[in-house]
Formats: C-alpha cells, structure tokens, sequence
C-alpha cells in the first residue's frame, strides 16, 4: 500500500516540483519578484485552493488520530462511543482516500505531459541540477519512511508515512524555494557577472538611445506601443515579457543587442530598493 502511494505521489510532486521551479525561473530567481507573485490574484489561488484545504484538513484529521491512537494505531475500546469509533473507522481509511488523490492528480500530470500543457522551467544547467536535487530528496524521503516505519515483521506502517507524504506534498512551494535559496550564493556570483559583461557591451555602443519605461502600471503596454511606433523609422530592440529585472535585461543585452540596433526599449521592474538604479547603470538611458 505504502509504495503504491509513494509511486503516484512521485508522480503528482514531480509536477509541482517543476511548476514551483517554472515559476521561479520565470520571475528570473529574483526573491522579490517571486514573493510579488503572490500578492497577484494568480497567486493567491496557488497558496489559498480548495485541493490544499482539503489535503491540509486531512493532515490534521490524521494528526488529531495520532494523538489518539498512537502511531501504531491501537484500536479504540469496545465500549467507546459511537462517535470514537466512527472516527477510527474514518481515520484509518484516510490513507486509500490519499491513494486515490494522488492517483487522479498523478494522472492529471500525465495528461498535461502528453498534451504539452505541463508548466516546467527552461532546461538549463542550473534547473536540471535543481531538478535532480529535489527529485533525489524525493527518493530518500520515501526510502527513509519505508525504513523508520517498518515493522518487526517487515510491514510498514503506512498510515503515519502516509501522514509524511502528505505533510511533504503540502510543504513543497517551500521545499523548492528552499532549494533554490540554499544555492543563491552561486546564482548571485553568477547574475554579477552577467550584469557586469552586460554593462562592458552596453559601453561599446556609444550611439545606442536607450529609453526606460518603469512604474507600477502599464510599463509593458507602454513599452509595446512606444516600439511598435518607433519601429516604423528606426532598428529598435525591446526587453522581452517579464524580462525587467537586472539578470532579465542584462541577457536581453547580451544576447539580443546587436550594433545595428539604433534604439533599445528597456522595461525597469523595481523589486527591491536601489534597483532601478542598477538597470540605470546597466543601460545607460537617455530618456
């Protein structure tokens, strides 16, 4: 029963590690802008569903059980109330309800998969490794429930690991922000010599008009006007969608920027105090 569970719940967590890596990824690994994220309606209904309030009340169901019944879940006394025993029936039929979430979620994910539809981050070195590294914690942490929980007998008690892997399924949006924040030393050596080869070339191009579009509303569609108008007369470039940040338009001048641009559009998202005038340093607008 407990690797049955396991395996979908591999599965359906596989999916959530590389949405939760997708969007960190999207919002370019930048903590502020991750965090923003959850302040948007989008990102509210992640944290706040009814599927996690649901796994959320099954977790606590099966905690006050423990509390009860002990982890080697000793029946109640013959002469317990109706409601007790109720409440056992219930409480020891919760790990075949978690099988057939995991199994219905599970299958979702391969739908999504198949379809092309599954939210996964852009395969690069740093994700394949933050991939592999939550994969392999994934791994132990079922070998290590199959272990702690195994009985004298061999027989692994799988309501409490059942417990585990729900506790697991519900902590992982933290697990992977984790993961990704225990190796950000790397990232930030990393983003600083982006930014500082983004600034050398941006040098180089002493006759390039740069103009930076920032605030709190419409700095996208502004941007996206304002190109299109000035496309007409002149060789312009634009900062793509949601690359704002300093590591975002950075890339987009060492990757996209050519000498023959005359014009560079440049979207400034202000995360954090001083970082507008970190795009400022970087891009040197005129405007």
């Amino acid at each position: 029963m407990f690797y049955l569970i396991s395996l979908f719940w591999l599965t359906r967590e596989t999916k959530a590690v590389l949405f939760w890596l997708y969007l960190w990824q999207l919002k370019e690994y930048h903590i502020g802008r991750f965090f923003a994220h959850f302040s948007t309606t989008i990102g509210k209904q992640l944290l706040c569903n009814k599927l996690l309030i649901f796994k959320l009340l099954l977790a606590i169901i099966l905690l006050y059980g423990f509390y009860l019944f002990g982890f080697e879940i000793l029946p109640p006394p013959i002469f317990s109330t109706n409601f007790f025993l109720f409440f056992f029936e219930f409480f020891v039929r919760i790990p075949f309800l978690v099988l057939i979430l995991y199994i219905f979620e599970a299958v979702h994910a391969s739908f999504n998969f198949f379809q092309k539809k599954l939210k996964k981050p852009v395969l690069t070195k740093k994700t394949v490794f933050l991939i592999s590294t939550a994969l392999v914690l994934e791994v132990l942490f079922i070998v290590a429930l199959s272990l702690y929980f195994r009985d004298e007998w061999g027989y692994i008690n799988f309501i409490p690991a059942t417990f585990y892997l729900l506790l697991f399924d519900i902590l992982t949006p933290s697990i992977v922000s984790a993961i990704v924040l225990l190796f950000q030393p790397i990232t930030v050596l990393l983003r600083n010599r982006i930014i500082e080869k983004a600034k050398r070339k941006r040098e180089q191009l002493k006759n390039l008009l740069v103009i930076g579009i920032t605030g709190s509303y419409g700095k996208t569609s502004t941007k996206e006007f304002l190109a299109t108008i000035l496309a007409e007369k002149f060789n312009v470039l634009k900062t793509k969608e949601h690359q704002n940040s300093e590591v975002g338009v950075s890339q987009c001048i060492l990757n996209d920027l050519k000498p023959e641009h005359e014009i560079f559009i440049c979207e400034m998202g202000a995360y954090n105090r001083g970082g507008i005038k970190l795009l400022c340093d970087i891009t040197k607008p005129k405007i």
